[in-house]
């Protein structure tokens, strides 16, 4: 019988307890639902790693539509570069290289502009990286690098919103 007590007196105890979020608003736990982002539209990009960028960004903003009366509009240039160490070769008489890494670098300057003041409220930049392995297989070294491409674009696209929603925040 005690046991029971007991567990009913922790249990009590505990209901009382709430998450809530340390930085926020917390009337929704849903960071898609920031009214702030809610009108912001996010501009035509013209590569594919710009797409990935502006696509990923899309979704945290809105959930993955665009508002039908945005004030807001995110303009972004992308530009994507790949390095790689230096490629060691293994085998003197076919020239075959050996494996090594490569790393691609994306990165974004953005600006918010307002459409009903016709003004720039704020602009940025950020980068993200990835990092990928580089074969003797053509097909492989190219996959890998474009998997590398998207997962920093990926990243890069949550940098961004972290960035647009401070700069909402302040404007």
């Amino acid at each position: 019988m005690s046991k029971l007590i007991l567990q009913l007196l922790i249990g009590f105890s505990l209901s009382g307890c709430q998450f809530q979020p340390l930085y926020g608003d917390s009337t929704s736990l849903d960071p898609n639902q920031d009214a702030s982002l809610a009108n912001i539209e996010v501009a035509e990009v013209n590569t594919r790693v710009g797409q990935q960028v502006r696509n990923h960004l899309i979704f945290l903003l809105n959930g993955g539509t665009s508002p039908p009366n945005a004030t807001r509009e995110i303009r972004l240039r992308i530009t994507s570069t790949t390095s790689q160490l230096a490629t060691k070769v293994t085998d003197l008489e076919t020239r075959q290289r050996g494996n090594t890494a490569g790393t691609v670098r994306v990165s974004a300057s953005y600006e918010i502009y307002d459409r009903n003041e016709s003004r720039i409220l704020a602009r940025g930049s950020r980068v993200a990286s990835a990092s990928f392995d580089q074969t003797s297989q053509s097909f492989a070294s190219e996959r890998a690098e474009r998997d590398a491409e998207n997962r920093a674009a990926r990243e890069l696209a949550e940098y961004l919103r972290f960035a647009i929603a401070s700069d909402t925040k302040t404007s």
